[in-house]
């Protein structure tokens, strides 16, 4: 009797630990659900610099917020703020926002976008609603209403295409504007 009592006690024991064990690991919580989209990586006031294959500056990339949702490519980011660093022609252009993906090497910005040349006077100044920026090979361009100043000069477009290593603009459709030569 005292040794069925005992593989009773035994087996009723085991019982218990091992509910016990399953039990704890189902509850904790700590499995993830896949299915709803989380931020992956996100980043305050944040300033990125990525380098050409000879060690120099290609560009440097500033924002207000970054973050890169869960199984996708791209990230989001709210007032970018993108500088094209080349010997001559640089260029800084903002936006509100901008969805980078670095797989294809683009930056798309998005809504009150203002491309200025920098270290010129009067600068060249660009602004549209959408542009596309192909990081490695630095040509920008768009479909949407382009408005191009310079001094007092206004040309007027249907979309463009700018290459920043050659430094030609391409305009697409519906050009017109007036030229002032500066002094």
């Amino acid at each position: 009797m005292k040794t069925a009592f005992s593989i009773i006690i035994t087996l009723v024991l085991f019982i218990m630990v091992w509910w016990s064990i399953t039990d704890l690991t189902d509850d904790t919580g700590i499995q993830l659900e896949t299915s709803k989209p989380y931020a992956e990586i996100y980043m305050n006031d944040f300033e990125i610099t990525a380098m050409n294959e000879d060690g120099s500056p290609g560009y440097i990339l500033s924002g207000k917020y970054l973050q890169k949702i869960n199984e996708s490519d791209d990230i989001e980011i709210e007032h970018p703020v993108f500088l094209m660093k080349q010997q001559e022609n640089q260029w800084k252009v903002s936006a509100d926002s901008a969805i980078v993906n670095d797989k294809k090497e683009t930056i798309l910005l998005t809504d009150n976008i203002v491309m200025q040349q920098q270290n010129a006077d009067p600068a060249v100044t660009i602004r549209t609603s959408n542009l596309l920026i192909h990081t490695k090979t630095q040509v920008a361009q768009t479909r949407a209403h382009v408005d191009i100043s310079n001094g007092l000069s206004q040309i007027e477009s249907d979309g463009m295409i700018y290459n920043n290593i050659s430094s030609d603009l391409e305009l697409s459709s519906n050009v017109n504007g007036y030229y002032v030569p500066n002094d």
